[in-house]
């Protein structure tokens, strides 16, 4: 996964290397142009063997979303794949289910993609065009009312007109999606972005201003606990949660200054996961931080309540390390390639997004009522 700027940074190389995002930590491809936005993921074969970024699972039904707009859709837990209709070709980042068969997507170029069948098909909510078009009439209407800080989030957006190499397209990612229940959620991404909806992504509002990030940081992920509280976590060790009295995040600080991959939360508390195996768990909601000795150097890509009282890390290199009762277990999965994204599949199993594309691996000791709680 996945530096600090500005919405539009001024040295090319920074901003070339924060589009990046997932490609930057991942190794990933890169855009490939505004043509993306116009024309429909290929159906081929070769969509089965791409790489893959992220996946969820609900029930029997997986979906995992990749390179090219390939989605990928499992409706037997895992032993057969289809590939879905989607309406762009612009790499995919991020899937998330946020109700019965609803589910959505975020890619680079500003893209935002539900379905409402389980996966199969998908419609454009955002894309590069439109984000920028309401972040431009969003802040200028805020200028013109006088509100602070509006005329500087105007310029930046102009700035990043300029320097997209397709006019009127946006190209940064969105990284992570969550809708609650009550239909109030965020999409959050590269360089700052940040969306709310009050409406289950009905209509969205531009949040940059109120997410206690004036220097823009890379967002990666957002989480809900248990007690209602929605947290939103980011590089240089960024971690918010939302004041609903205020209207806006507030910050939460953290022992750590490295970027935070992901956020995950289950009865025992809120745990943060970035680079080098580093994880962090608060039980007093966030007042303060304990780290978690997983004994691995390497990433942590997914989280998740693997049985009661335990919880399962995968890593980037395809470790999956179960922390029970203060002590961790490396139950080790089946080798094959990077892991970018997991989820718990039931009894035993695991789903996996990677570079060796969606597949199910055989974890022992995984539960039937694994619950999802962390990133993909």
């Amino acid at each position: 996964m996945n530096i600090s700027i500005s919405i539009a940074s001024g040295p090319g190389r920074r901003a070339l290397a924060a589009v990046l995002t997932v490609a930057a930590c991942l190794g990933l491809p890169l855009p490939s142009g505004a043509e993306v936005l116009d024309k429909p993921a290929e159906r081929t074969p070769a969509a089965f063997k791409r790489a893959m970024t992220g996946i969820a699972v609900q029930g029997n039904t997986a979906v995992s979303v990749g390179v090219r707009g390939t989605i990928l859709v499992s409706r037997d837990a895992g032993k057969t794949w289809k590939q879905a209709d989607v309406p762009v070709t612009s790499d995919l980042t991020n899937v998330r289910f946020t109700g019965p068969n609803t589910a959505w997507a975020t890619g680079h170029d500003g893209v935002v993609l539900r379905s409402s069948d389980g996966g199969q098909a998908w419609v454009r909510v955002l894309d590069g065009r439109s984000l920028l078009a309401m972040l431009d009439k969003h802040y200028r209407a805020q200028l013109a009312a006088g509100v602070p800080d509006a005329a500087a989030i105007v310029d930046e957006v102009k700035r990043a007109a300029a320097l997209s190499a397709t006019p009127g397209v946006l190209p940064y990612p969105f990284l992570d999606i969550r809708i609650g229940a009550d239909g109030e959620g965020f999409v959050a991404g590269a360089f700052g972005l940040l969306l709310r909806t009050g409406d289950g992504g009905k209509t969205w509002e531009p949040w940059l201003e109120k997410a206690g990030n004036d220097r823009r940081m890379h967002l990666y992920a957002l989480e809900q606990t248990i007690d209602g509280n929605v947290y939103l976590a980011g590089e240089q060790g960024l971690l918010r949660r939302l004041d609903r009295a205020a209207g806006r995040f507030a910050e939460v600080e953290t022992p750590y200054t490295g970027t935070w991959f992901g956020l995950a939360s289950n009865e025992a508390g809120l745990f943060a996961f970035g680079l080098r195996g580093n994880v962090f768990v608060s039980n007093d909601g966030a007042a303060s931080w304990e780290p978690l000795a997983l004994g691995t150097q390497a990433t942590v890509v997914g989280a998740f309540a693997c049985a009661p009282g335990e919880l399962a890390f995968v890593t980037q290199s395809g470790q999956m390390l179960v922390h029970r009762g203060g002590k961790t277990v490396d139950a080790r999965l089946a080798r094959n390639g990077e892991v970018y994204g997991a989820a718990p599949a039931g009894t035993g199993q695991v789903a996996l997004a990677g570079t060796a594309g969606a597949r199910m691996a055989q974890v022992p000791g995984c539960g039937a009522d694994a619950a999802r709680m962390g990133k993909n």
